[in-house]
Order: structure tokens, then sequence, then C-alpha cells
């Protein structure tokens, strides 16, 4: 029996699973605030994720202004945004008091830190859905690391990873479940699965067809422009491969590079 057959014959049968498979970004949000009491809840929770060293921190805020000073645009009926970070200054206070001194390599810490980062998220994002709040992710946010150092008040060695958004979702907004690729695709027992072309169509044919289906880049009128060739393909047949292709190709490259960003925040990146 195929993965694919095991996932379309056990359907999630507990509350976790629905909640994950569920689990949709909201770009709209209903006129209702999120108590501190309900954020101190998913806050909690994302901090029990498994850790590598507790290598993460998250600033909160009510205020949409902090949000847009510090470079990072916001869906504007959402009530409460968080910035997720590598947090090492913690640490090496920490280690000061124990009489050690940092030695660590900063690249592999980096890496460390980044897990900590995600599965806290996760935690949190998942707690968040189970008491009815929706989120949406802000990936570019790593790129704004100088005005959110000074916008929040944040030291060197202390660095963003991604920005959320959360409250309640408005459930005049219908948004729909996004495909993912074929579990067989993306999950390899024992060994890497080496992609034969027609495994790439399938790939391709599940996400693009499903995002078509849907006309989620009409709807949203999300397209990357091509800037060094003509557009030949309207939104009636741009989809999910051309997307990702077009954010990931070498003419979409802009702005500093990272590794530039995170050495003027303190980080020894040789």
């Amino acid at each position: 029996m195929s993965l694919a057959n095991v996932m379309i014959s056990s359907p999630p049968s507990n509350i976790v699973l629905e909640t994950i498979h569920k689990r949709r970004s909201i770009r709209e949000y209903l006129d209702r605030p999120v108590s501190d009491e309900v954020l101190s809840q998913i806050l909690e929770a994302g901090f029990r994720a498994p850790f590598a060293a507790q290598l993460c921190s998250v600033i909160y805020t009510r205020s949409q202004d902090k949000m847009k000073a510090a470079g990072i645009g916001v869906y504007p009926t959402a009530p409460v945004h968080m910035i997720f970070f590598i947090d090492f200054c913690r640490l090496e206070k920490i280690m000061k008091h124990r009489g050690h001194e940092y030695g660590y390599d900063d690249m592999m810490a980096i890496w460390l830190g980044m897990q900590d980062v995600v599965l806290m998220i996760e935690n949190l994002t998942i707690a968040a859905e189970s008491l009815g709040l929706g989120s949406v992710l802000y990936g570019l946010t790593p790129l704004r690391a100088d005005s959110i150092a000074k916008v929040f008040n944040v030291p060197a060695r202390v660095f963003p990873v991604v920005g959320m958004s959360v409250g309640y979702p408005d459930p005049a907004e219908n948004t729909e479940i996004r495909p993912r690729f074929p579990l067989e695709m993306a999950a390899f027992e024992d060994e890497y699965r080496h992609h034969t072309d027609e495994d790439i169509k399938a790939c391709m044919i599940k996400m693009d067809e499903g995002y078509l289906a849907q006309g989620y880049y009409i709807k949203s009128r999300t397209k990357v422009d091509l800037v060094d060739k003509e557009d030949t393909i309207g939104f009636d047949r741009y989809s999910w491969s051309e997307h990702i292709s077009r954010k990931f190709r070498s003419a979409f490259r802009r702005g500093e590079p990272l590794i530039d960003i995170l050495r003027r925040h303190g980080f020894d990146l040789r």
C-alpha cells in the first residue's frame, strides 16, 4: 500500500490532526481584541516546543505603526503582530554568569537557533488555531533587521527570522486550504527519492491544478514581475510552479545579501 493510499483511507481522526490539516493563512480579521490571557496561552505553548538550546525570543505588539516603522507591511485588520528572533544575547549573558566565554561556530549556532524558532512558531500557530485564532507569516522579515532593531530596541546577536500576525479570522474571507506536494514525493523511506521527469510533472500538476482551480493568483492579483524578458503568462495560467520559479530565479535577486546583514548584527560568519 502506498503512502498516498494510506492518507486517503485514513483521514484525520482527532482534534490535533484536524487542526493541523485545516490550518490556512488568514489575511482578514474580525474587530475583536486578543486578550493578554490568550496571548500568554499561545506564547507558553510556543515555548513548550522541543529545543536545541532555547536560542529564540519573540517580540509582540498591537501597534501597526511600529510594524510599519520597522518596514513590515502587515494586514490592516490584524490586531496582534509578532517577530521571532534567533537570540544569542541571552545565552552569552548566562554563560558570562557561569564564568564561560562563548566560542561556538556562529553558523552552526544560527542553524540550531533557526530550528528553535521554527519549532516554537509551529507550536504557537497550532495553539492559536485551537483557540479559534488564525495567523499569517511575513517571510521577508530578516531583510528588515536594521529597522526592526531600531524600532524594537533589539541588541546585537539577536536577529529576526520571521514575522506573524494573529487574530480572530473574519468568516467572510473564504480562504481555501492550499495544495501540498503528494506525500510520496516529499517523504522517503530509507533513502532519498531521485525524482524523474514524471515525478516532477506529478508534483507540478498537484500544485498547479489546485491553485488554478482555486483562482488563487487571480483573486490575490499576486504575480512576480519579469524584469529581464517579456511576460507572456496571464493570471489565468499563472500557477504555483511559475510563481515559485520566478521568486527563486537569478533575475529576482534584489537587495543586500542576508549574510552581510547578519554580519552587521554581530554574527561571526567567515
